[in-house]
């Protein structure tokens, strides 16, 4: 949801530093915003999801020990990670996650407004003055 969220607030907010309505803005500029605003969403999601992820991925290659639960395992792991360990691979992360993200909603935009899908829920309208 965070991805959205911010791809709604950065897209609206790119429109208006345009100085123009979003009507009047070329598909070129759009795919642009798009892809910017995209890029944003994807990084704010690499960096919300990362920690969890990590513990994840370190989860699943340790073994339990006798009559450890899940949570105290997690627990322990973060404990010894700490936040930096929790953050490990940051950069791979971003880049993946938010070129991913930016062609997604790229193509999602293009997509919408070749069938003529304009209308939807604006989550942060932003009106130009």
């Amino acid at each position: 949801m965070a991805k959205f969220a911010v791809y709604e607030v950065v897209f609206e907010e790119a429109v208006n530093a345009t100085g123009k309505p979003k009507s009047e803005l070329t598909p070129g500029t759009l795919s642009a915003l798009n892809l910017g605003s995209g890029l944003m969403a994807g990084f704010a999601a690499a960096i919300i999801s990362q920690p969890a992820d990590t513990l994840l991925s370190k989860i699943n290659k340790t073994k339990a020990l006798p009559g450890e639960t899940v949570t105290g395992r997690l627990i322990k792991m973060a404990g010894q990670l700490g936040m930096k360990g929790l953050f490990t691979g940051m950069g791979a992360r971003l880049v993946m996650v938010g070129t991913l993200t930016a062609g997604q909603f790229a193509i999602y935009s293009d997509i919408k407004r070749v069938l003529g899908a304009t209308g939807g829920v604006e989550i942060a309208k932003v009106t130009v003055s």
